[in-house]
């Protein structure tokens, strides 16, 4: 059909159009519905299609259907609360993906159009409690249990406390970085998802477990020993989660590496220019959203152009944790599921680099 000129690149790019046209074909599977809404529900009802329009072509991009499972996971959850069936789940999903498909060229429009249905059968059978958003989170009297707490609370100078008898019991602050910041994110984002917790308390408590690792910055890197390899680490453009990848950074500077860290949402070129500048050994990128994926892949790419000297390149993050192989399809030379293993896994390979004839220097 001479409508179906979009690539699904586009139209992960500008979903909006294929929302609305999703939305009405919604409406007339179920007339009844539309005079519920108000102008804010409608609103919200548009932005639920175009997530739905675009994890389907992700998915269709992918080839695999972990992502997308892990999207229905994450649905599941969140509709729980707000009284919305599975049916109409589902519904909405077969419609986003019949509006996808009128947008797309084949095969990707006939592919979209059999993961819509693969969805919303899948949906049906997913048990809001399995899975890493469903479930009871820290056991009380635990640890990170009493931490959250103390952030869901508004008192950094309580979870300061409880970092502190942590820290008087002989931990240290990597195992505190893994075994309680790293778990405590988790839950954190759980409770905003299943909505206990507002938006405004979600982002306090990221921002109080960062000041807590700026203080521990310190202690952490103290037994530094320079071992002569540079880092580029940064998470990717669009990205407005960072303490995944700054974690990770932090750890190789603990084990002795120039560390460049550059925050999060820094355009590809600037990061591409600094790489060129510094010559790193290795960079390491993450993205916590599907959506970020590609602008990871393009960066990998434009990596790759640059030559078998290129620096060693290291993606993670949740899309990476989701599914398993996504890492090579970006092109990247691995990934690590947490700060340890990615720190093992770049020296590793940043080693293996420089048996090959090195990395040249600035």
């Amino acid at each position: 059909m001479e409508n179906r000129r979009e690539t699904p690149d586009d139209l992960i790019d500008q979903p909006e159009a294929a929302a609305l046209r999703a939305l009405g074909l919604y409406f007339d599977l179920r007339p009844g519905e539309e005079s519920r809404y108000d102008e804010r529900g409608l609103r919200l009802a548009r932005e639920d299609m175009a997530h739905h329009v675009k994890r389907l072509v992700q998915a269709e991009l992918a080839g695999e259907d972990a992502a997308l499972r892990d999207y229905l996971s994450w649905l599941k959850v969140l509709f729980r609360g707000l009284s919305i069936s599975d049916d109409q789940v589902a519904d909405s999903l077969r419609c986003a993906a019949r509006a996808a498909a009128e947008s797309l060229r084949e095969p990707a429009a006939s592919d979209v159009l059999g993961l819509g249905d693969r969805a919303a059968d899948l949906y049906a059978r997913l048990d809001a409690e399995a899975g890493r958003y469903g479930g009871p989170g820290p056991a009380p009297g635990t640890t990170v249990h009493a931490y959250v707490r103390t952030l869901v609370d508004g008192r950094r100078d309580l979870a300061r406390k409880v970092v502190d008898a942590e820290l008087d019991r002989g931990v240290s602050v990597r195992d505190l970085y893994l075994d309680l910041f790293q778990p405590a994110q988790r839950e954190i984002g759980r409770l905003w998802h299943t909505r206990e917790i507002s938006v405004a308390q979600e982002h306090f408590a990221t921002a109080a477990t960062q000041y807590l690792m700026s203080e521990l910055y310190p202690r952490l890197v103290s037994q530094s020993r320079p071992n002569g390899r540079v880092l580029v680490a940064a998470a990717a453009q669009g990205e407005l989660h960072e303490i995944g990848i700054r974690m990770v950074a932090d750890f190789f500077q603990a084990e002795g590496w120039d560390t460049r860290y550059f925050g999060a949402n820094l355009p590809a070129d600037s990061l591409l220019s600094e790489v060129d500048r510094l010559k790193p050994d290795l960079v390491a990128v993450s993205a916590t959203v599907p959506e970020n994926v590609r602008w990871i892949s393009r960066f990998v790419e434009s990596l790759r152009s640059r030559g078998p000297r290129r620096p060693v390149v290291l993606v993670g993050g949740l899309p990476f944790l989701v599914s398993e192989g996504l890492w090579r399809q970006v092109g990247a030379d691995a990934t690590g599921s947490d700060c340890r293993e990615a720190v093992d896994v770049g020296t590793r390979l940043a080693a293996e680099r420089e048996g090959r004839g090195g990395r040249d220097r600035p």
